[in-house]
């Protein structure tokens, strides 16, 4: 498994990339470019973090990232399925 691009561009390095699980191939999946997560990294594929900006695009990014993950994790169902009242 290859590193994260994006958080490597942040400065975390060492962190396995996400792959097909990545909220940025779940987006291009959802968009129907003709593009499958096969094709590597979403943010290489797209040259998302080119250019003289790269660096504050590669920060916002890993924000979205962060927020979406973390929203996905607490909508998760009970694995149990059992779904009892708090």
């Amino acid at each position: 498994m290859s590193e994260c691009k994006l958080r490597a561009a942040c400065g975390h390095h060492g962190i396995p990339c996400d792959e097909g699980g990545c909220v940025y191939w779940r987006v291009v999946e959802q968009l129907d470019l003709g593009v499958r997560e096969s094709d590597g990294c979403a943010i290489q594929y797209f040259e998302l973090l080119e250019g003289e900006r790269g660096q504050q695009l590669a920060q916002w990014l890993l924000s979205v990232k962060e927020r979406v993950e973390s929203t996905a994790d607490h909508a998760e169902p009970d694995p149990s399925g059992t779904d009892a009242p708090a």
